[in-house]
């Protein structure tokens, strides 16, 4: 009687510090996965308009990354997204800063690769306009990438990775303005 007593016991210290792990790594988890994207002190000209998941959690916010995904499996991923006004409403193109955490930097590579693997990007947006460029955002190196709007400008993009997070910023048609944002994220 005694020994499945202590079996009991030993049983019930395994489920709960078993149990205790899996809440410890959880917490873990949700620390990181909380990206906030950049709500006060934006450059001169942006307005926040929405951050999700955090203003609307019904949103699926697959649907804001599926350039992310291709080739290269990008595992599981924490999105942030902040949806700037920039111009005047209904006559600009909104401004986004996507924040992806991924498990590592293994998948950050894959996710980066991926979004720089769109077919559209294999040429450039205009003839004599190259697509791609090289910026340095918050110490990090990031592409510069050059996107047609309807024919009549480019738009900027910056996109980084910084360990385990990979930044994309869709910025306007001023790419000063357009750093600005991305260096407000911080990352």
């Amino acid at each position: 009687m005694r020994s499945k007593s202590m079996i009991s016991i030993l049983f019930i210290s395994l489920l709960l510090a078993s149990s205790a792990v899996c809440l410890a790594e959880d917490a873990a988890n949700s620390t990181s996965a909380n990206l906030v994207v950049p709500k006060e002190n934006l450059p001169e000209g942006f307005k926040l308009i929405a951050a999700l998941p955090e203003m609307d959690s019904h949103v699926n916010m697959t649907d804001y990354i599926k350039n992310f995904y291709g080739a290269k499996d990008i595992g599981k991923t924490n999105v942030s997204v902040g949806i700037y006004q920039w111009g005047k409403p209904g006559e600009s193109y909104d401004a986004k800063i996507t924040l992806l955490q991924l498990q590592d930097g293994m998948f950050a590579e894959s996710a980066y690769s991926n979004y720089m693997s769109q077919p559209e990007f294999q040429k450039p947006p205009f003839r004599g306009v190259d697509r791609f460029s090289s910026a340095i955002i918050n110490g990090h190196n990031a592409t510069e990438i050059r996107k047609d709007v309807g024919g009549t400008g480019l738009r900027y993009l910056y996109l980084w990775k910084n360990g385990s997070i990979v930044v994309l910023v869709e910025g306007n048609d001023d790419n000063g303005k357009s750093r600005d944002l991305a260096s407000a994220t911080g990352l």
